[in-house]
């Protein structure tokens, strides 16, 4: 966790025992907001790791669609049966 919410977290406990005279509570409510804070950065860092994997999945899909096109615009001149036809791609 970095410096400057360490001290935020310790300004706010400072303030707790100002207002409040007993200081494990205001503790409890320090390590509750802190173990709240890790939990939404883990969450974050899962987010992110999952949005990163979907981007480079859609990049692998959108390869693959620009192959399927390629085979389809390729298999379309086979298609027509008769040997006269001028859409027909001779191999």
């Amino acid at each position: 966790m970095s410096a400057r919410i360490k001290m935020i977290f310790e300004w706010l406990l400072a303030l707790l025992n100002f207002f409040k005279k007993d200081p494990a509570k205001a503790r409890e409510f320090t390590e509750l907001v802190t173990d709240q804070y890790d939990y939404l950065v883990l969450q974050i860092e899962k987010f992110q790791k999952d949005y990163f994997e979907l981007c480079e999945r859609i990049k692998t899909l959108y390869t693959e669609i620009g192959e399927l096109r390629e085979t389809i615009s390729k298999s379309t001149g086979q298609k027509c049966i008769a040997t006269g036809c001028n859409a027909r791609v001779n191999q």
